[in-house]
This record gives structure tokens, C-alpha cells and sequence, in this order.
């Protein structure tokens, strides 16, 4: 049997310096705690619990990612595209979302470069993107496993009917009256 992913097995995580923002939307998600969601407000945070170990083939990671982030050390403000290659670079298989009041169409278009999944505006409709959005995701992580499991069943399906022909024409080699009528 194929595993599947659900809403248990659902990484949620949200990367905004106005964390306080996130919780408002967060509380008007009605299955919000049907999945496992995090908010971290500095990406360092983030990171310093979402390291390079091997992540589990059972759990996916969803990441919302907001295109203003905080200062660093050097108060600068950190880029999200950083962000993005690093997160890309622990774990490719990471879903990344930016989300943003404005929608810079160089940074949106760069952000699809390097990996991330789409964008959305933060607006009135923000709390039905986000439940749309890791709904596909979910969706579509589940589609290609089926697909894999099917190619796989496709090639052995070929392997068992390419052996039975073998050994048909080996037998029919071997003991061609058995084939005479």
C-alpha cells in the first residue's frame, strides 16, 4: 500500500516578521489545527530548527514565506530569495509560498526561478489562498504518488509479460511438437 499524505502528516510554516499578523489570519483557518503548523517572526529561527537532517518520506513541508523579513545582525534587511535557495537547498521537495502586501513582479518572477510554488496577495482573501494552496499541494504530493505507483505496476505488468514470451519461445525451441496441432 502507497502512503499518503494528510493533514497529520502536513508541515504549516510561517515566516513573517509581523508574526502577530499570521495569528490573525491563522485564527480565522478553520482547520488550522488539523495540521502541524509553526510561525517563526526571524527566519534565523527557523532555521536553526529546520537543519539539514533527512527529513521523513511520510511528512511533507509547507512553507509561507513573507517577502519582508527582519533586520539581521548588520541591519540589513534579510532577502527572501536567500531564504528561499536556502530552504530549497536543505530540503528540495519544500512547497515555498510567498505571500506579500505588493506583488514585485522581478521578485515574484526570481522566486519562481529558484524554486517556489506560487505567490499570494495578502488581502481579504488571504485565509482561502492559504487553505487553497495547501489543499493543492496535498493534492498534488498525493497525485504523483499515485502515478509512481502506477508507472511502477505498468513495468512489472511488461517484465512478467515479456518473461512468459521468453519462456514460451524458449519452449517452443525446445519442444516444438508441443506447438504443432
Amino acid at each position: 500500500m502507497t502512503h499518503r499524505f494528510s493533514k497529520n502528516n502536513s508541515n504549516v510554516i510561517f515566516i513573517d516578521n509581523d508574526d502577530s499578523y499570521i495569528r490573525d489570519v491563522l485564527a480565522k483557518f478553520e482547520e488550522v489545527n488539523e495540521y502541524n503548523v509553526k510561525i517563526y517572526s526571524r527566519s534565523r529561527e527557523f532555521f536553526e530548527e529546520f537543519n539539514p537532517t533527512e527529513r521523513s518520506r511520510d511528512e511533507i513541508y509547507i512553507v509561507f514565506l513573507s517577502t519582508i523579513l527582519e533586520l539581521d545582525e548588520e541591519n540589513n534587511q534579510v532577502e527572501v530569495l536567500d531564504v528561499l535557495k536556502r530552504i530549497k537547498k536543505i530540503n528540495p521537495n519544500t512547497e515555498v509560498v510567498l505571500y506579500s502586501d505588493n506583488d514585485d513582479i522581478n521578485l515574484v518572477s526570481s522566486a519562481f526561478h529558484y524554486g517556489a510554488y506560487t505567490f499570494i496577495k495578502k488581502n481579504e482573501n488571504i485565509i482561502l489562498r492559504i487553505e487553497n494552496n495547501i489543499k493543492g499541494i496535498i493534492s498534488q504530493k498525493n497525485f504523483l504518488i499515485k502515478k509512481d505507483a502506477s508507472r511502477r505496476f505498468t513495468r512489472i505488468f511488461l517484465l512478467f509479460v515479456a518473461g512468459v514470451a521468453i519462456l514460451a519461445l524458449i519452449f517452443y525451441m525446445i519442444y516444438p511438437e508441443w506447438f504443432l496441432s
